[in-house]
């Protein structure tokens, strides 16, 4: 019986490894989840000026996917894709890929507390604010160059079919 037990448990961790391993390699979700959240979040700068009833839904879908889609798909895509960062031999790819780390630790942090604590108006506040949106203007075009051959905004696989 007790065999029977850990034979399954390895089997269970034996799928989830592979899954693990694989979603390293999958990035197509995170990637189109970060450029929608900074398109999102570009609609809400200031200098755009879209107008309050639509901006207020606007800004609480950045808030929402933000905390729950982004965190979960892109922080599993981050947490798989960890290992490829420590073990690549491309040193773009590792640097690049180290930068993009940290810019995604500042950007998800500043995002965590402006969406606990908001922007007040104080010099905190604005710090913070200031923090998420220019992270977001760095990770974005980033994360692009990183993963250029492979990413969903690559137009020549479309132009090639």
């Amino acid at each position: 019986m007790a065999a029977q037990s850990v034979s399954e448990q390895l089997s269970k961790s034996g799928w989830f490894n592979q899954w693990w391993l694989r979603l390293a390699y999958h990035h197509k979700w995170a990637e189109f989840l970060l450029y929608i959240m900074f398109v999102s979040g570009v609609l809400l700068w200031e200098q755009v000026g879209i107008v309050w009833h639509i901006e207020r839904w606007l800004l609480l879908a950045h808030m929402l996917a933000g905390a729950t889609l982004f965190s979960l798909i892109v922080g599993a895509f981050w947490g798989a894709h960890r290992r490829l960062i420590v073990n690549s031999n491309k040193p773009f790819l590792r640097q690049t890929g180290t930068v993009i780390e940290w810019l995604l630790i500042a950007c998800s942090l500043s995002g965590f507390y402006l969406f606990f604590y908001g922007n007040p108006g104080n010099t905190l506040g604005v710090v913070i604010q200031n923090i998420h949106f220019y992270s977001s203007w760095l990770l974005a075009p980033l994360v692009f160059r990183h993963a250029m051959r492979w990413s969903v905004l690559n137009l020549s696989k479309l132009l090639k079919r």
